[in-house]
């Protein structure tokens, strides 16, 4: 009488101890999942399975990451990569969009959908700690580094990701006394993938980040940079071809510039020394108030009642006496001594006097007759 009972009551708990085991079974599954995500690269099937994973890889370990950040890319000034094109402060290049299109490759290969890019807790902790250890190795071997991922390649490093942020504290004692002592608090996350908004669909943060992490990836990664240092280098090359040709251009243009120079002094000294005939004192009094004449505004007879200055080139001859006028006008608010004859004119902002200006017209006038009209 006691089996058929003992029977029934095991019937009757038979589905709690099957949800029972399964629970069992699915924690300790979860438990092994999280445990291994250390070493695996575990993303999300889904934005709508945010808590079931795919595993798409291996984190890089330290060692990893940094054999990426030696290549010869990263070994440039840190001015030099600004030849490079960019949008919205990424670097472009012929090639660089191989990294995205294996990154969806990849996904699509594990089964995940396109989605807003994040990391399992413990794969993105794990891989936290690699990236940080690599670029404190790096802080003293390469310095410079640091700046030129900030600057060109993860634009969120506003400061060292890789070391710890301390806080102050103060304790006192029974006695009143303080003490205060720096305590590690945490550190600032050297993998934000929240800065491009989760998105991997071209070159960005996310997508270098990501691929950094992902062992998998180094040799596409590889590809990419050994592609942008071969532009690089031929931008380079191009730019330093560009200022040697400019600084050339520039020196010929010096040397040409001095060679005039020294042209105009030795016509200068030469026109100093020689004496001046009548028309060529005359038409340097009524430009430069000075018979000699300047540097810079001189009268040379070319040819008999013919005088130049460079410029321009005149025949007192075809001068009209009749019409010919010395005489004052104000330009604004200064005032010129002008001759002419309505056609010609010539003017001086010197202080000349009138009346001997007037003589020395006279006198260029008595050598070379200019034409007569009757009024």
């Amino acid at each position: 009488m006691q089996r058929p009972w003992r029977y029934a009551l095991l019937k009757s708990l038979f589905p709690q101890l099957v949800i029972l085991f399964v629970s069992l079974l699915g924690a300790n599954a979860t438990a092994q999942q999280l445990a291994s995500a250390a070493g695996q690269l575990l993303i999300p099937r889904s934005g709508f399975e945010w808590n079931v994973f795919r595993s798409v890889g291996t984190v890089a370990s330290a060692d990893e990451i940094c054999g990426v950040l030696s290549h010869p890319f990263f070994r440039r000034p840190l001015a030099a990569y600004r030849v490079l094109d960019s949008m919205n402060s990424d670097l472009r290049w012929d090639g660089i969009e191989a990294a995205h299109l294996w990154v969806q490759k990849r996904f699509a290969q594990s089964g995940i959908a396109r989605q807003r890019l994040s990391l399992n807790p413990d794969t993105a902790k794990f891989a936290e700690q690699q990236l940080s250890e690599c670029l404190m190795r790096k802080e003293s071997e390469h310095p410079e580094l640091y700046r030129i991922l900030k600057t060109h390649l993860l634009h969120y490093l506003d400061t060292d990701c890789h070391k710890p942020v301390y806080e102050a504290r103060k304790t006192v004692d029974n006695n009143g006394n303080i003490t205060e002592t720096r305590v590690a608090v945490g550190k600032r996350a050297c993998i934000d993938f929240n800065y491009n908004s989760g998105d991997y669909g071209s070159w960005n943060p996310t997508t270098f980040a990501l691929m950094l992490i992902w062992k998998e990836a180094h040799p596409v990664l590889n590809t990419v940079f050994t592609r942008g240092d071969t532009v690089l280098q031929a931008l380079l090359d191009d730019r330093l071809r560009k200022e040697t040709q400019a600084k050339a251009e520039a020196d010929e243009r010096r040397r040409l510039a001095s060679e005039k120079s020294q042209e105009v002094d030795r016509q200068w000294r030469e026109y100093m020394s020689r004496e001046k005939s009548l028309l060529e004192e005359v038409l340097n009094f009524a430009t430069t108030g000075d018979v000699k004449g300047t540097r810079y505004e001189r009268w040379v007879e070319s040819r008999p009642c013919v005088v130049t200055n460079g410029r321009r080139q005149i025949d007192v001859q075809r001068l009209n006496m009749t019409a010919f006028r010395v005489g004052p006008e104000i330009f604004g608010n200064s005032t010129y001594l002008v001759s002419s004859d309505g056609n010609v004119r010539f003017s001086t902002s010197t202080a000349v006097p009138v009346d001997r200006l007037r003589k020395a017209w006279a006198l260029a006038f008595k050598q070379c007759p200019g034409t007569t009209s009757r009024f």
